[in-house]
């Protein structure tokens, strides 16, 4: 009987120490600003040049994709810029300065021009931040994208959306009706780029092997997403569109029950 009291015992105190191991825990259960550090979120910096400048980038972005824009008109890319663009679109669209600018070249051999481009540039990142309509040869496609800059004044991470209230980031709030600050990602807005360790930092450069990135992507599912695709982009990138090749000839259309536009 003394021997299963011992057996009883041991458990009991395997058990509390366990409980214990898991109350004490420093686990996060969120992505941290980490400020400071290689793993800094972009949350962390700060603008270091004009208002003019961040919405001229932006501006230059949209020129790489015009077709009668020369192709040495390229905004400020840091080596390592990352372009995510949402469904209905592809998601991972572009990573690393040549392979941004090569894409866009490309781009150009469907005609295509801007009914609208509206950039501005803001004290919280992304700095800048665009609502644009797209000119395919008639064939218009509206667009809301942002831009993260490191503070070499690079651009680091472009995230689009379809500019359609549907697909949005942005809450519109209780009322449905749309106000400046929701319209320009001012409040209420979940961002791929504000959970990605290293956007943050001097260069803004990440580090997919890092320890630091391998973490959030436990902790986030779209991290961990963006990851997976960045090892093998080519790959993850033809099977993304030979998955929704559907979705993406829809892209453009307005989104039934949505109002277009939906704000002035």
């Amino acid at each position: 009987m003394k021997k299963y009291r011992y057996i009883f015992l041991y458990i009991v105190i395997l058990f509390g120490c366990t409980s214990c191991s898991h109350k004490n825990s420093t686990s996060p259960s969120a992505i941290l600003p980490n400020c400071g550090t290689d793993a800094a979120l972009a949350e962390c910096l700060s603008p270091k040049f004009s208002n003019d400048y961040y919405a001229e980038q932006g501006v230059k972005y949209f020129q790489t994709m015009q077709s009668d824009i020369p192709n040495d008109v390229v905004p400020n890319y840091s080596e390592l810029v990352i372009r995510w663009e949402w469904r209905p679109w592809l998601l991972l669209t572009g990573y690393t300065k040549d392979g941004l600018i090569s894409s866009d070249i490309l781009l150009k051999l469907n005609p295509t021009s801007y009914d609208k481009i509206d950039c501005r540039a803001f004290e919280t990142q992304p700095f800048c931040r665009c609502h644009v309509i797209f000119n395919y040869s008639g064939k218009t496609c509206p667009i809301y994208e942002e831009f993260t800059f490191n503070n070499q004044g690079e651009i680091t991470f472009i995230e689009a959306w379809s500019d359609y209230e549907s697909l949005l980031p942005m809450n519109s709030g209780a009322d449905e009706i749309w106000d400046e600050q929701e319209y320009w990602g001012m409040k209420d807005v979940y961002r791929l780029s504000a959970k990605v360790p290293g956007l943050g930092n001097d260069s803004g450069k990440i580090d997919i092997q890092a320890a630091y990135m391998e973490n959030a992507a436990l902790l986030d599912n779209d991290v961990a997403d963006l990851v997976k695709r960045i090892k093998d982009p080519f790959h993850t990138y033809l099977e993304q569109l030979l998955t929704h090749q559907e979705e993406v000839a829809h892209g453009c259309e307005v989104p039934a029950g949505d109002r277009f536009p939906y704000y002035p």
